[in-house]
């Protein structure tokens, strides 16, 4: 499905967007938080400059349609408050997503309305079949943003990906389209 560079998404408090190059000290300065980055695939960059291919990246991939990376923020005042993604799986019909809030945003209850959002954008806008998403097993918050959001435990995953030389234990957790049609009914 091909978006607009305009497209949005909109929820009660957020709009979701495209990234841009604007967002990019908002995401330099969540990395400078210690840990920030440990449950996550990518380190902390070394200077801004690092954050410009993977926005290159993600708007390549936008454009083409593979996967949609949105950039959070405040819908009255276009404060910046994290980043979601949703790309497809190797499964037919089966969408990914991943998330991350700024430190100085968490625990506000964004990142559930963000998670909401895309996934109600993955089954009626993508026609998935299943939404799932990993999180570290140390990881209780994202665990929790998932679990409002109707997804459940798939399966434990012992070595979900290495970080720091150690593997991270992980959990991937699912919603089917027939899970998320009887949650709005």
């Amino acid at each position: 499905m091909l978006l607009s560079g305009n497209f949005t998404l909109e929820t009660l408090r957020l709009r979701l967007g495209m990234p841009a190059p604007e967002d990019l000290p908002f995401i330099f300065s969540a990395s400078r938080y210690p840990g920030f980055t440990d449950g996550m695939l990518w380190y902390p960059p070394e200077n801004m400059e690092e954050l410009e291919e993977p926005l290159q990246r993600a708007i390549s991939a936008w454009e083409r349609g593979e996967a949609y990376a949105f950039t959070i923020a405040d819908k009255h005042t276009s404060d910046f408050y994290g980043r979601i993604s949703i790309r497809p799986t190797s499964e037919a019909g089966g969408w990914n997503i991943g998330f991350w809030t700024h430190p100085d945003h968490q625990g506000k209850g964004i990142m559930s309305e963000a998670v909401g959002a895309v996934i109600e954008f993955g089954f009626t806008q993508l026609q998935a079949r299943e939404i799932e998403a990993c999180h570290a097993i140390w990881n209780k918050a994202s665990e929790r943003v998932l679990q409002k959001n109707g997804m459940r435990l798939v399966r434990y995953i012992e070595k979900g990906f290495k970080k720091h030389g150690k593997w991270v234990d992980e959990n991937l957790l699912a919603i089917s389209r027939e899970e998320w049609e009887g949650r709005q009914a």
